[in-house]
């Protein structure tokens, strides 16, 4: 779940674990795969990790440079 509900904690949803993939990203650009490998205990499985980016690249948080074949942090100035 995205959001938070009567059966769903804050914590457990999607929109909370969104802040571990921020703090990995805003030193330093990761693969995608390479993302998961950091953050990969605060997911159940890698459906739930591929939402939470989702959710990032919807709001403008992440982009994805095909380029170099990373993720990487928007910075709004």
């Amino acid at each position: 779940m995205i959001l938070p509900n009567k059966l769903i904690s804050f914590q457990d949803c999607i929109l909370a674990k969104t802040v571990y993939i921020l703090e990995k990203i805003s030193d330093s650009d990761f693969s995608v795969i390479g993302l998961y490998e950091q953050v990969e205990t605060h997911f159940e499985d890698l459906n739930e990790y591929m939402l939470a980016l989702d959710v990032l690249y919807v709001l403008g948080k992440i982009k994805y440079n095909e380029g170099l074949q990373v993720i990487q942090y928007v910075e709004k100035n």
